[in-house]
């Protein structure tokens, strides 16, 4: 993967700050990081900041993790996902009950307001 991911528990949820440029791929290594944090910390919310990943210049691709983690969890799960929508694949999120809550943001304070309702 060529993200660098740091992960920190807070008192609710797990915390995952991502940095980097995204590669084809990089999607769903992070879905699996953030399910293997799950397994070690047996809580089912997650905020993952994307506010200091980039894509390829010139590209015009979507990171498709919205895509990758509904494969990858279910429900009672919640993810906030933080950073330029552009990015991130917000169409591809499910709402129904056998989906995981998934939710895209730009700012951090509303997305924890969401995280922690």
């Amino acid at each position: 993967m060529n993200l660098i991911v740091s992960t920190r528990t807070e008192s609710k949820h797990l915390r995952f700050e991502v940095d980097g440029r995204w590669q084809y791929g990089d999607a769903l290594k992070l879905a699996y990081l953030i399910k293997a944090a799950q397994g070690r910390s047996s809580l089912d919310r997650f905020l993952v900041d994307f506010r200091r990943v980039s894509s390829a210049p010139g590209s015009d691709e979507k990171f498709m993790l919205c895509e990758r983690l509904l494969r990858v969890f279910q429900p009672p799960v919640r993810i906030a996902l933080v950073g330029d929508a552009t990015l991130i694949d917000g169409d591809a999120i499910a709402v129904s009950a056998e989906a995981p809550r998934i939710a895209v943001f730009v700012r951090e304070r509303d997305a924890l307001a969401w995280l922690l309702a």
